[in-house]
């Protein structure tokens, strides 16, 4: 990785149709989720997970109080940002996208949020909450912010796309369930999280290859 560098490696037309098309399915999945919300199927679900997860092992807990405090704003900015100077002098598109991603993803959580007001749900919360419930901010910020990871990387490492995309994939799993484990979130809170996360991810690609198209002209 000493000569990473994606500027011979453009993101793939394929690749940005699919995540296109996963932004629009986000999009319908959001809106679901949203009419959905107190009707008995989805109130059975989100029920059925907290009891499971907010009454799992002390060990769950620590963890998921550990995984709240790094998909915080402050922690996932911090994050991006580290990974925004190792970027800085290989790949510009990327030192300056990170943390844009991150303000994006907690600013559109918090539109979400005060245009739904859903409560939280009514358990003792283990970790700070005070916004509303729907969606999940640290839910988003932890999908968003994996899979941009994965893409970047992805595009140097062709061989090792469906590895980052994994890892993603399962970073985003656990910090979203740590938020239902706490006790602040609905599990349907964490699934909208994600649907809209996918409009942050497709549009950071849009935006990134529109950089390397212009780099390589």
């Amino acid at each position: 990785m000493r000569n990473f560098s994606l500027r011979h490696s453009a993101i793939a037309p394929d690749t940005l149709r699919r995540l296109k098309w996963l932004a629009f399915s986000g999009l319908i999945a959001l809106l679901a989720l949203t009419a959905a919300i107190d009707t008995p199927f989805l109130n059975a679900i989100d029920q059925g997970m907290s009891h499971t997860l907010y009454n799992a092992h002390p060990v769950w807990i620590a963890l998921s109080r550990v995984l709240a405090l790094l998909a915080s704003f402050p922690g996932s900015l911090l994050i991006s940002l580290c990974f925004s100077l190792w970027f800085w002098s290989r790949d510009r598109a990327a030192a300056y996208g990170l943390p844009l991603a991150v303000v994006a993803s907690w600013s559109l959580a918090g539109i979400i949020k005060y245009s739904v007001l859903r409560p939280r749900p009514e358990l003792e919360h283990l970790a700070h909450a005070s916004s509303p419930s729907f969606p999940s901010g640290h839910s988003m910020v932890a999908w968003a912010l994996p899979f941009i990871l994965a893409l970047i990387f992805s595009q140097r490492q062709l061989a090792k796309a469906r590895k980052y995309y994994a890892i993603a994939f399962v970073t985003a799993l656990i910090c979203g369930l740590a938020r239902v484990g706490l006790g602040v979130h609905h599990f349907s809170d964490v699934l909208a999280a994600y649907s809209a996360a996918m409009i942050i991810v497709a549009g950071f690609a849009v935006l990134y290859a529109k950089s390397q198209s212009h780099d390589l002209a």
